[in-house]
């Protein structure tokens, strides 16, 4: 697993992935909804991600990897794209 990256190879993991970035709502953090794909019952639509940050701590990483797998993807799929 790759185990450390920052908040701009995640959200270039996203596009990649099919997300669409939300308007910004007066928050340093950013929205991105996953756009043309099944969302399963009862799974958020929509990653939130921490901006600005150069590489993430262990478990804010992990919980990334583990909300974008929530939403359908392989951890292959995942780590490929970061």
């Amino acid at each position: 697993m790759k185990s450390s990256f920052g908040s701009k190879e995640l959200e270039k993991c996203l596009i990649d992935l099919g997300f669409i970035p939300q308007k910004r709502v007066g928050s340093s953090h950013l929205k991105y909804k996953l756009a043309g794909k099944k969302i399963p019952p009862g799974t958020r639509p929509f990653i939130i991600v921490i901006e600005g940050r150069k590489v993430y701590d262990p478990h804010t990483a992990g919980s990334y990897i583990h909300q974008i797998k929530n939403l359908g993807f392989t951890v292959e799929e995942i780590l490929k794209n970061l």
